[in-house]
């Protein structure tokens, strides 16, 4: 059966809006900083698409390593996960040398939750190479919610609600150029983002690929 595009709310900065033109499918950087105040938000529609580019190696920003940060983020399991952030990308100091295979998805999006068993198949079969996080990114969840999202799609990994990961998503619009599809997976080793996967029409065997092409 034919997908329709689906439509929801995330919170992103205004400013953002006024970055200048970045391509849907190409994510090239922009020269904007990415010091931004992530408190100044509104709203912007997200589009879960199956026509997007399912993949793309990551052309890396040709910047140093500069403002470098280190965030506590708190997991809606009532953990606490550090994130190093800096002008090229982001990382979690906690899985130093592996992959980490960052799933941002939506509490209302299906298209998301159809990829669920695709991220644990992969989780399971890469097991000691790669590790999982999960950032939730449209509206906050209750903590419910997130109770049960966890407990229907078996989520055994860490995963930051909308209200801790800001910092993390107006990077990611504001450098490589995200525009709110939903889901969008992202292959990262030691901070720096190595493959993106947009839109719903993912497999295991393409993020499979993407994985066995990182050194």
């Amino acid at each position: 059966m034919k997908k329709t595009p689906i439509l929801s709310s995330i919170l992103l900065s205004s400013i953002l809006f006024n970055t200048g033109c970045v391509q849907e499918n190409t994510p090239v950087p922009s020269s904007t900083s990415t010091d931004r105040t992530p408190s100044e938000l509104e709203e912007v529609a997200v589009v879960a698409s199956e026509n997007s580019n399912p993949t793309t190696t990551v052309v890396k920003p040709p910047l140093p390593i500069l403002q470098e940060k280190y965030r506590q983020m708190k997991t809606v399991q009532g953990e606490t996960i550090t994130v190093r952030e800096h002008s090229r990308g982001f990382g979690f100091p906690i899985y130093k040398d592996k992959i980490v295979l960052v799933q941002i998805f939506g509490k209302e999006c299906h298209y998301c939750f159809e990829e669920m068993p695709i991220v644990n198949r992969i989780q399971r079969e890469y097991e000691g190479r790669l590790s999982v996080v999960g950032i939730q990114g449209q509206s906050p969840m209750t903590d419910q919610k997130a109770k049960d999202i966890i407990l229907e799609h078996d989520m055994q990994y860490p995963i930051i609600d909308q209200d801790e990961a800001k910092s993390i998503l107006v990077f990611l619009r504001d450098i490589y150029g995200w525009r709110g599809i939903l889901p969008y997976i992202l292959l990262i080793k030691n901070a720096e983002i190595e493959q993106v996967f947009k839109g719903a029409d993912n497999s295991f065997e393409k993020i499979s690929r993407g994985i066995n092409d990182i050194q």
